[in-house]
């Protein structure tokens, strides 16, 4: 097998392995890692050329992932405070319709349900319901019966239409919504921002100890809002607000001075109200949004620089 055949190969199937990737473990590094792994082991190969090349990396990479998946979830035990997965800027000329696909399933909440997945129906689900796999290939990948990799997925699915996570709303909407936050925020006046919020909104930020920042859930629209007055609103009031396409949905940068603050975003309900207030504080996840570049696609597929 020709080392340029190898190759290119390789490179056509390297954005659906970080899709795949990505999405199985929340952590850019990590999946970056576990294409890198993949691609050893395709070149250190020998032999003919497998017949199926991205079913042969497919399985390579996914259960690389799962083998990541069971230290990441002993590592998290001890993580201070909640966890957010890690996110990128991303940029799309995609139509609107496509581009609220690619959302669903990059968004904070469907990344954090996934989370609450054991690992093989985590991965049965996206590669059948994200990256079309069949059940036959994905039993073979993960080492199942075909009815058995059925049943993981339908599991998973089950919670994610429980869940509705993987709704989004018009970028508008959200748009929408981050501005009443930034008002809200800037001003001390929740009024427009509270007819927005869900009964049982929640309030979340992720700071893995590294920075200042509540270390547990809010839960409820009383405990959100005395927060908003209490907290954030006295500590962000003189910041700077910056909205930006984050994992394919509108999310509100903010600045200090040239420092990066924090990222905020939502999860929204499908009656447009707000479910979930998302806050990255992590320096290092902030840092790496900065420097992170993707152009997800319809098909899963992700372009990550």
């Amino acid at each position: 097998m020709s080392i340029e055949l190898k190759t290119e190969e390789f490179e056509k199937a390297r954005p659906q392995l970080m899709g795949i990737a990505y999405r199985l473990l929340g952590v850019v590094a990590e999946a970056e890692d576990a294409v890198q792994d993949t691609a050893y082991k395709w070149f250190s190969a020998t032999g003919p050329l497998p017949d199926k090349p991205v079913a042969w990396l497919t399985t390579v990479c996914t259960n690389r992932c799962l083998d990541i998946l069971k230290s990441a979830r002993r590592r998290r035990t001890d993580y201070v405070g909640p966890w957010l997965p890690e996110q990128f800027e991303s940029e799309s000329t995609l139509d609107v319709e496509s581009q609220l696909e690619i959302a669903s399933s990059l968004s904070t909440a469907f990344l954090l349900l996934l989370e609450r997945l054991t690992p093989r129906e985590r991965a049965a689900y996206l590669l059948h319901d994200i990256f079309g796999m069949a059940h036959q290939d994905i039993g073979q990948t993960l080492g199942l019966s075909t009815e058995n990799s059925r049943k993981l997925a339908s599991r998973a699915r089950r919670m994610v239409s429980q869940e509705n996570v993987r709704f989004v709303p018009s970028a508008e909407r959200q748009k929408e919504l981050l501005e009443k936050f930034r008002v809200a925020i800037q001003t001390g006046d929740t009024h427009e921002l509270v007819k927005s919020l869900s009964q049982d909104v929640d309030l979340r930020a992720d700071s893995g100890g590294k920075v200042t920042a509540i270390t547990h859930i809010l839960e409820g629209v009383e405990a959100v809002l005395n927060f908003f007055s209490e907290v954030l609103s006295p500590a962000w009031n003189s910041l700077q607000f910056e909205m930006r396409t984050v994992n394919g949905c509108p999310g509100l940068l903010i600045w200090e001075d040239d420092v990066l603050h924090a990222l905020v975003s939502f999860s929204v309900d499908a009656d447009q109200t707000i479910r979930s207030i998302f806050i990255q504080r992590h320096p290092e996840k902030l840092e790496l949004l900065l420097e992170k570049k993707g152009r997800p696609q319809v098909d899963g597929s992700l372009f990550l620089q």
